[in-house]
């Protein structure tokens, strides 16, 4: 008994060593504690697209207010549209929306905010099709809470939207389909949390820092229906980066509200 104990601290020290190099093994590795895992850093977004803004109007004094809520797999929020047709051919949108991805116990791990301001060519193709092109500009910034800081986002913005639609004679049903190109620049102004520990994260915002300007493409349509002054609306937008389609982003926007609409030039 005696022989074989003088041999126990030989016998730790190989024990030791042997897990010491299975741990080593690829295939017996434990996930490193110190890295943030991949899947809470993919809570943070670094793109969100907004509704179209599609008002679809027909004749001179047409105007439009527009509310919807707005989501996707990775985010929710809402929007709010006004449109107005001062001429027989010429529109002008404006559009404010908000978003997030907000946790179980109400932590925003991304928020963002943007405003568009537009104006374009609106005519009648025929009897029930209606066609209509607008371009502008945007401003805005996104948020991220990440789990070791936080980063930020400005975002600015030019697009041009050309989109065709059908209806019937009284404009109650409309059916359209919407093609948004814009020019984003995504500013990083800030990256407050531990690089080391969120590799992913560090990533996406060094790839924003190397190329800022990305060319973005948002097709989609629009489905209204209901009476003159008043129609529920629904809609669906995707949205694809062709500068850098590894950018984590949300990839569409799925929206449902209600338009409310009259034409200032009405007789009562």
């Amino acid at each position: 008994m005696k022989k074989n104990l003088k041999y126990l601290p030989l016998m730790c020290i190989a024990a030791v060593a042997v897990v010491s190099l299975v741990s080593c093994y690829p295939g017996g590795i434990v996930s490193d504690p110190y890295i943030v895992a991949e899947a809470r850093q993919k809570e943070n977004l670094y793109y969100i697209p907004s509704a179209p803004s599609t008002p679809l109007h027909s004749k001179k004094g047409d105007m439009n207010f527009s509310l919807m809520r707005t989501s996707d797999s990775k985010h929710s929020g809402g929007e709010v549209q006004a449109s107005f047709m001062p001429g027989n051919h010429v529109g002008i949108i404006g559009s404010y929306s908000y978003a997030g991805n907000r946790s179980s116990d109400n932590i925003d791990y991304a928020k963002y905010n943007r405003f568009e301001l537009g104006s374009g060519f609106v005519t009648q193709l025929a009897k029930n099709l209606h066609f209509e092109t607008y371009a502008g500009f945007g401003n805005g910034k996104i948020s991220n809470t990440h789990a070791t800081g936080s980063s930020r986002i400005n975002l600015t913005h030019f697009f041009l939207q050309p989109a065709i639609a059908i209806s019937d004679e009284k404009k109650n049903v409309q059916f359209g389909f919407v093609s948004k190109f814009a020019g984003v620049n995504l500013k990083v102004m800030d990256t407050s949390f531990n690089t080391d520990r969120e590799p992913f994260s560090a990533i996406q915002l060094k790839g924003l820092y190397d190329q800022p300007f990305h060319i973005v493409w948002e097709p989609g349509f629009v489905f209204r229906v209901g009476w003159k002054n008043f129609q529920f609306h629904t809609g669906y937008s995707f949205s694809t980066d062709l500068t850098n389609p590894d950018l984590y982003k949300a990839n569409g926007n799925f929206s449902i509200g209600f338009c409310i609409r009259f034409n200032t030039q009405d007789k009562k």
